[in-house]
């Protein structure tokens, strides 16, 4: 008889210790890594012969590495300009990550200086701007690298965007 308060008590500590473990993991920070491939139609406006402001809307999708998880195979979609010039390249956009649901993920994005970069790699890192549904009140970073392979046909554009991405959820 004396058995079987120890019995519940004991399992009911064990239920709050591990619940509260889950619970505090949901708040944890997400780490993940993923490739964004993207094509676009940009807007040159040439200044002079050293300089130009390109505006341009992509169209993609990315890829977790771990082939699942929060955003794999979400639709990307990215608005920006780029400034070019005799010092080099400045990025000003905003990224729309929408998963299966419909919900998104809304980034701020810019250039970094990187004297480390690969040749035709752009550095930058994005802030999450804001969210709709599950991912309101969402908290991030992120850091990526851009290539732009070749394009096909003339006046077209494509990029592939290695991304690093720290997200806290909301309370």
């Amino acid at each position: 008889m004396k058995r079987f308060p120890i019995i519940a008590l004991t399992s009911l500590v064990i239920a709050i210790t591990w619940g509260g473990e889950g619970f505090a993991q949901s708040s944890k920070e997400l780490n993940f890594s993923g490739t964004h491939y993207y094509g676009h139609t940009p807007k040159v406006y040439k200044l002079d012969e050293d300089q130009m402001i390109i505006q341009f809307e992509t169209l993609g999708v990315r890829v977790n590495d771990s082939g699942d998880g929060p955003f794999h195979e979400a639709s990307v979609h990215i608005a920006g300009v780029m400034f070019r010039g005799k010092e080099g390249s400045r990025l000003r956009a905003f990224e729309t990550w929408t998963d299966s649901d419909g919900d998104k993920l809304i980034w701020e994005l810019v250039d970094k200086k990187a004297e480390d970069s690969p040749p035709g790699a752009t550095p930058g890192t994005g802030k999450v701007f804001s969210g709709t549904g599950k991912y309101s009140g969402m908290e991030g970073t992120m850091d990526f690298l851009v290539r732009n392979p070749k394009s096909f046909p003339e006046g077209t554009g494509r990029g592939i965007c290695r991304e690093e991405v720290k997200l806290v959820p909301s309370n």
